[in-house]
């Protein structure tokens, strides 16, 4: 072969690179050529033909979903971008979807590379940002994206038969795209591809990381509640605690330069999740701060890291208990996502501790066998004096003003016979305003019948003195 041949030859667009490209071109090849005869109808000839040359693509496209498009009417270079969008090379992926806030029959689509479509409401045909539509011709990832909606019509003709993609692409068997989503509702539509889709306007910056630290919080190893665990990092930390702040701080990176990541985070973290785990800890932690006290009572000051508590301690633990509930609770209901099931747990929690407070109502320290003088202040030795006999300044009722903002009839439902027990234990010298509370609940409703029901939240019996 001369010089000047070896240069003309070119591998071109028709090299083979896949495993597929070779099954096409094999057909290309056993096929007979294509020819016009005169009566201008189509004939098999044997003659060499010059449609591959012209036509990079053939005029029948088999999309990856199942579905076939006819190509026709698009040029060489149109045709290009089609079969690149609709078939397995395109490598395109959803991040997530959204109506427009201004106009709801508007949608948006943003997938990988930044990229994002828009269609309907203020788009004639559909608009692409990476800029290879600008001459009013479809892109491939509005081909893409067509061929995903067609799958989710409920037009038989959209499933039954090769599908005709008009001349700029931006419809298929002349039915606009956007009409789809308005015949199923992107909800719907979205459902069915597995997208992600944002139903409510985006929130900020500062509230995905606020909101990604609070649903990370329940796969925090030390157990920390989610205020504690977007506070800042405290003097002692273990490995893996400290392994897994610095995995917060890298998801919250991703996930807010990728809202369909944080949106998919939270479809795994339910409120309902977040919740079950939050109450949880706050039920494992009343446990450990009555056991911590019974275990200071029993062997008296140890080791500082050993989890024990005196009376003070303990009160100030349980104070901060009441207080967690509270501030979860009324955040729920400032934020619209309060429930029966937040209700109930947070009732249940809230009468444990009241329940195993008032069974304590007596000196701690009077029948101790370790050496050392306890305090004498029944402030310091007695839990029910400390919370609530002389509870101090400024500080409003214990337990009663968290259950206060509850459903009273169902605490009541849930709670009365523990209820019940407790208004037998206050002692008459129990601080008026306290007692007048605790009575106005434990009567409300009083002639409806009470029944006892089993709570699954909390098992009352895990918290009893030994």
């Amino acid at each position: 072969m001369s010089a000047e041949a070896l240069s003309k030859l070119s591998l071109g667009e028709t090299m083979v690179t896949t495993r597929a490209g070779a099954a096409r071109a094999a057909r290309a090849r056993t096929a007979p050529p294509v020819q016009t005869n005169l009566s201008g109808s189509p004939s098999r000839t044997s003659s060499p033909s010059t449609h591959e040359s012209t036509s990079p693509t053939p005029s029948l496209i088999d999309s990856t979903s199942g579905l076939q498009y006819n190509v026709a009417k698009l040029n060489t270079e149109v045709r290009r971008r089609a079969k690149r969008g609709l078939m397995d090379d395109n490598a395109i992926k959803m991040k997530y979807c959204r109506a427009s806030d201004d106009d709801p029959e508007q949608y948006m689509f943003f997938i990988d590379d930044d990229i994002t479509i828009g269609m309907g409401g203020r788009f004639a045909v559909p608009r692409c940002t990476c800029g290879a539509n600008d001459q009013g011709t479809a892109c491939k990832h509005i081909f893409w994206i067509l061929d995903q909606l067609a799958t989710q019509s409920d037009s038989n003709d959209m499933k039954s038969q090769t599908l005709e993609l008009s001349a700029d692409g931006s419809n298929v068997h002349e039915i606009e795209p956007a009409d789809i989503i308005h015949e199923k509702g992107l909800k719907t539509i979205s459902k069915g591809l597995g997208w992600v889709l944002h139903e409510v306007p985006l929130p900020d910056e500062d509230d995905i990381e606020f909101e990604i630290a609070e649903m990370l919080s329940v796969f925090e190893p030390s157990d920390a509640l989610p205020s504690e665990f977007k506070c800042d990092e405290p003097a002692y930390l273990s490995a893996r605690s400290k392994k897994y702040r610095e995995f917060r701080e890298l998801f919250i990176q991703v996930a807010s330069e990728n809202l369909g990541l944080f949106g998919r985070l939270r479809s795994v973290i339910t409120p309902a999740f977040q919740t079950q785990v939050f109450f949880e800890k706050i039920n494992d932690r009343i446990a450990r701060t009555f056991n911590a006290l019974d275990e200071y009572i029993k062997n008296g000051p140890t080791d500082a890291r050993s989890d024990s508590h005196d009376v003070e301690t303990c009160a100030s633990k349980l104070k901060a208990l009441v207080g967690a509930i509270f501030d979860y609770f009324d955040q729920q209901v400032e934020n619209g996502t309060s429930s029966k099931d937040i209700e109930a747990r947070a009732a249940s929690a809230l009468v444990t501790i009241l329940d195993q407070v008032s069974s304590r109502n007596c000196d701690a320290y009077a029948n101790i066998t370790w050496d050392g003088i306890p305090p004498s202040d029944p402030k310091q030795n007695n839990l029910y004096v400390s919370l609530i006999g002389s509870p101090d300044k400024n500080e409003g009722l214990f337990v009663l003003d968290a259950l206060e903002m509850l459903p009273q009839e169902d605490v009541l439902r849930n709670h009365w016979e523990v209820l019940a027990n407790i208004g037998r234990r206050l002692p008459p010298w129990t601080p008026p305003a306290f007692k007048n509370t605790f009575h106005a609940i434990t009567t409300e409703n009083s002639k409806s019948e009470h029944t006892t029901q089993y709570s699954p939240v909390v098992d009352a019996s895990r918290y009893e003195r030994i």
